[in-house]
This record gives structure tokens, sequence and C-alpha cells, in this order.
């Protein structure tokens, strides 16, 4: 092969390889909250179901594990445009998208597959997504008096059918949320949804108080402590700050779309808000710079905030209660 043939081949290779590390360390863009946040390594343009045939990749998290790297904030990609701002995540359908699913009531004490799908308008099945978050689609159960609460990964088959692994639940009141992004047909840009169902597990159920409003909690052998002035239906900035044995954590993995996941539900109705990661802020003079989150809770009230890290390829889970005037 020709001496200048070689070189055009390697320097293109190099680019492309250049082009894959760029994309993962990349930043958000965000307006109101959820206005318009960038889509990690999606695809501009889809139509309404966004990337096609995706099984394999459905719940599968697309930012890495590596440990925390500066200038690492969140993936580029797309602008996503929030379908409902301010919205409580209390519907079933939005804007012609819905989430249906597959039973109303499971029993208590055993684990079980929780099925569901996402429709578009006209009631078809949704099978190409846009990539949001790091996944497709991302899927919580939470206990409607907040005393529970999981983040898990669902799949999806070939004809846009879902599958969630459901811990075994205690008797009570539930509520599962799923947010996802499908292109807007008419204007081509990507929106995103959160949209929630009732769930019933029957029995004898207890009801677990709200812990008290605090910016300490602990979860693991970690502390954390939250800074910021939560507002209603205005973004909010949050700060956490963790620490391990007097120490802040230096180092974190990726986790979804940055390196902390924050998601918050109101007492009472079980409203849903979903922040938006926003990196690291500067260290200060022990090193410990916060992970930061944008915020936009949509009524006042008590809300119990979950926030999700991971170490050293554990992740872990903190809560604190929070008020919102």
């Amino acid at each position: 092969m020709h001496e200048s043939v070689v070189r055009r081949l390697v320097a293109a290779v190099g680019a492309a390889a250049l082009a894959v590390v760029l994309a993962g360390c990349g930043g958000h863009s965000s307006a109101g909250a959820r206005a318009a946040h960038s889509g990690g390594t999606g695809t501009p343009g889809a139509d309404a179901g966004g990337m096609s045939g995706m099984s394999g990749m459905s719940g599968m998290d697309m930012s890495g594990s590596g440990d925390d790297m500066p200038g690492m904030g969140v993936p580029t990609g797309p602008e996503i445009a929030a379908a409902a701002v301010a919205d409580t995540g209390l519907h079933g359908s939005v804007g012609g998208y819905g989430y249906t699913v597959d039973a109303a009531s499971l029993p208590a004490g055993s684990p079980a597959s929780y099925a569901f799908r996402i429709t578009g308008p006209g009631g078809k099945t949704v099978t190409r997504f846009q990539p949001y978050e790091g996944q497709l689609l991302v899927f919580y159960v939470v206990r409607t008096d907040l005393g529970d609460f999981h983040r898990l990964t669902a799949t999806m088959r070939d004809d846009g059918r879902w599958t969630a692994p459901l811990p075994a639940l205690a008797p009570g009141s539930y509520r599962t949320y799923v947010t996802f992004a499908t292109p807007d047909a008419g204007e081509g840009t990507p929106l995103s949804y959160s949209l929630s169902q009732p769930l019933t597990v029957p029995g004898n159920a207890a009801q677990a108080p709200l812990p008290a409003v605090a910016g300490t909690t602990t979860a693991d052998g970690y502390t954390l402590q939250l800074s910021g002035s939560p507002r209603q239906k205005s973004e909010s900035d949050l700060g956490v700050v963790v620490t391990k044995d007097g120490k802040p954590v230096q180092q974190f993995d990726r986790l979804l779309d940055g390196y902390a996941h924050l998601t918050a539900f109101h007492s009472g109705d079980a409203a849903f808000a979903d922040a938006l990661s926003t990196g690291r802020a500067a260290g200060g003079s022990g090193g410990g710079g916060a992970l930061t989150a944008k915020i936009l809770f949509p009524e006042p009230g008590s809300w119990r905030l979950f926030v999700q890290f991971e170490t050293s390829g554990a992740e872990h889970t903190a809560s604190f209660t929070v008020d919102v005037p």
C-alpha cells in the first residue's frame, strides 16, 4: 500500500478514536431542569421511536464506569426538551405518549417481573427511543409513603415490551415511574417524558413516617451533606458533599449521565421531580468538591430526595427530607 495512503488511514482511525473519547467527556446544557437536557450518545433526528431494535442496549448504562476525571462532567449530545415543564409525573400519558402496565397489583414478599409498554401517538407501541440519562429508559418504583425506593434496570424486547425485575415488596401502595425521550414528530426535537402508574401490593401495610428535615445523612459508611435552597417551579441548584471516615471522597464512578443521580418524591401524592446532574464543583481547602445538580420541584411541601452515587463499582443510595417553600 502506498505510504501516503497508509498515513491517511492511520490519521482517520486516530480521529475516530478521539471523537469517541470526547463524546464521553463533554457537558450538559440545562434550562428548566429538564427543558434542555443533553441526551448522552443519542442520534439526533431519530423518528418516533429514536433508536431501533435496541433490546440489547435497552437497559445498558452508556456512561461508563471509570473513576472521576477532571473536566468529565456529563456526555454531550442533542438537546432534549421537556414535554411538560414542571410536570408532577403522576400522569399515565402526556402529549400522546402513554405508559401501559400489564398488572396493577403484585403479591407481597417475592420478586416479580414487571411488564409494561410505551405507546406513542395513535396507540402504537414505541420500539425506538432517544438515549436519555445514559439509558433508553429509566425505571423507578417507590412506596407512596416514600419509605421504599428502587431505581431498576428495565430491558426491552424487539416488540417493545419492557420488563423490570422488582424486588420483594412489602404490602402497601406504590407507584412505578418511567422517564424516557423520543423525538417530536412535528418539530424534530427530542422530548423527555416522566410517566407513572399505581401499583398495589396487598396485605397489612404499616405506614412509615417521613423522616425529619436534615441537611446531613449517612449511607453505607458514607456521610452526605446537602446544600442549596430548594424552591417551587424554578430551578434549584443543589450540592452534595460525600465524606468517609471524615475525609472527602475524591473519586466517583460514572452513574447514568453523571456522578450523582438525584430523584425526589413529594410527600402525600408522590409527585416526581428528576434532577439534572451538572458535574462537580471546584474542590475546597479539603479537596472535597460537591456533586452538583439542578432540580425543579413542581409543588411546595415536604419532599424525599434520593441521592445515588457509585464508588469502586458499588452503588450507594442515601436520602434526605427537604422542605420546598
